[in-house]
């Protein structure tokens, strides 16, 4: 999580006691139910349904399916897929679910001020880059809303996203620090020139900024690529190029084309093994707004193909669906089991259990499925081995050597195993002896 990566820049900002949400605990620990899951997809399914088509009613059998599910789960399932503005303004999701409507307004309500607050924050930065003539882009948040549902609050909170061309990385550093930003320690070298600031610049692609406002901590995503697998999406030049202008309150800012952000977008989902229904329902939208031709352009691109079948299943999108010529790949058939675990696990998991080899080999083997490029491939085996984040002290923020790094992923390693080792431990623990269900029942029959 990205808090406790830099609690120390945060107890520095607001001190050692800082605001925790109860409520979040509800959903972001939770594990969710598969009948929860399903009867969230039929529901998102339907919304999207009525988008296209108007005023629909809901199947026969899906208010049987909602009131299987219990209120609790099926809340937790809608937060966790970050829902609450999508069904809070629908009369039939009122009709469906009236003991939700009261949760459901409060929570869209944090999220439409969360959303405005983000546009505030989108403004002041394009102005501020505009001012000083330092190319930028703005992804995903704010604008996509705009793009794809014409409401800047549509989608609810995120954080800023920005995208720089590479060569100005210093410059734009340099220009939210003097806007009050400052980088979290411990996430990326702090000297972009030395040897191994450029070796992170070009196995990483981005690092976050943080700043305290009257308002609560303002996170800022600075990219100078759109991810490290980077053969399926354009580089900075072209996504300039072909950018999109648009017009927030009075303020020009500049994002990536609609076909851009559809690419990204499906990779941004892949990267993350589908796990969040909102990131499938920005892949359904924009899909809408492409001509055929455009996506089967993209059909041999694995991030696009897979990410298609899996919002397929969800959304029912035809489009999508051709992207597979009517039917999924092997690859996008293993693409659509896992973003059914991603679904139900719980925010941004990896899975239950500490870190192991084995882990760490899936999650790399993962990602390099999803480019053919073997630039790619070497970005990515580099980027979990020699790991940007290590060549930074989390609790200084100084730059470490070489010497320094081996020793801290040494210690980091040794941690691991420690973990992995108390885990299993502790689970042994748990379990009965072997033999003591034949010593209790001989002495009782004694």
């Amino acid at each position: 999580m990205r808090l406790a990566a830099a609690h120390q820049l945060i107890e520095k900002l607001i001190g050692p006691s800082f605001a925790y949400e109860p409520l979040a605990a509800v959903w972001v620990n939770t594990l969710l139910t598969p009948a929860a899951l399903e009867a969230t997809k039929a529901l998102v399914r339907l919304l999207l349904q009525r988008e296209r088509e108007g005023d629909l009613d809901g199947p026969a059998g899906l208010r049987q399916q909602l009131d299987a599910v219990p209120t609790e789960a099926l809340l937790a399932s809608i937060r966790r897929h970050r829902l609450e503005c999508l069904l809070h303004g629908d009369p039939l999701v009122a009709r469906l679910l009236p003991e939700l409507q009261a949760a459901l307004q409060v929570l869209a309500r944090r999220e439409t001020m969360a959303a405005l607050a983000l546009t505030g924050l989108t403004r002041e930065m394009a102005a501020l880059f505009e001012r000083v003539g330092i190319p930028m882009l703005v992804i995903k948040g704010i604008p996509l809303a705009l793009q794809t549902t014409g409401s800047l609050t549509a989608r609810g909170r995120g954080d800023l996203d920005l995208l720089v061309d590479p060569r100005q990385l210093p410059a734009a550093v340099a220009l939210l620090e003097s806007a009050g930003f400052s980088r979290c320690p411990g996430e990326f070298p702090r000297q972009l020139g030395s040897v191994w600031g450029r070796y992170s610049r070009w196995a990483g692609y981005e690092f976050s900024l943080v700043r305290q406002s009257p308002a609560g901590l303002q996170w800022i995503d600075l990219h100078w690529a759109l991810s490290n697998v980077r053969a399926p999406l354009p580089g900075f030049a072209l996504a300039w190029q072909c950018g999109e202008q648009l017009d927030l309150n009075g303020q020009l800012v500049r994002t990536l084309s609609r076909l851009h952000a559809f690419r990204h977008a499906c990779a941004h989902a892949a990267k993350d093994e589908w796990m969040c229904l909102r990131n499938l329902i920005d892949i359904h939208r924009l899909a809408d707004q492409l001509k055929g031709c455009d996506l089967g352009r993209l059909r041999h691109q694995p991030t696009v193909r897979w990410s298609g079948a899996v919002t397929h299943a969800v959304t029912a999108n035809v489009a999508l669906h051709h992207l597979n010529r009517g039917r999924p790949s092997a690859g996008s058939a293993r693409a659509m089991m896992r973003a059914a675990h991603a679904q139900a696990r719980p925010w941004r998991s990896q899975g239950p259990g500490p870190w192991t080899p084995q882990s760490w080999a899936s999650t790399v083997g993962r990602l390099l499925l999803l480019s053919r490029a073997p630039r790619d491939w070497l970005r990515t085996l580099l980027f979990f081995t020699l790991l940007p984040g290590a060549f930074s002290d989390p609790e200084t923020g100084e730059d470490r050597g070489l010497a320094g790094f081996l020793q801290a992923r040494i210690i980091r390693l040794r941690q691991r195993l420690d973990e992995r080792q108390s885990s299993n431990q502790a689970a042994n623990a748990s379990l009965p002896a072997a033999d003591s269900k034949p010593k209790e029942v001989a002495a009782r029959s004694n």
